[in-house]
């Protein structure tokens, strides 16, 4: 007799609208026009926001590129501070 088998559900990630999914030309403009070239640099070395892979398309959470952007802007005030 065999034992049984555990099976864990995965939760799919829901799509939320008012969290939608961005492409790099859109985060370039939300960052002020940093290029895209940047963004595919950054993905590379895990510097940038934090982004999603849907296939061979690369999509980023507007919620997760506020709080990136909201990390540097704390980074750059302690910066200033020291």
């Amino acid at each position: 007799m065999t034992a049984p088998q555990h099976q864990h559900p995965q939760t799919a990630p829901t799509l939320n609208a008012e969290d939608p999914l961005l492409s790099p030309e859109q985060v370039s403009q939300i960052l002020g026009g940093i290029p895209v070239g940047s963004l595919k640099k950054w993905r590379t070395e895990r510097q940038g926001p934090a982004c999603l892979h849907i296939g061979r398309h690369v999509r980023y959470r507007r919620s997760a590129v506020e709080a990136w952007l909201q990390q540097k802007d704390d980074e750059g005030a302690v910066w200033m501070e020291s």
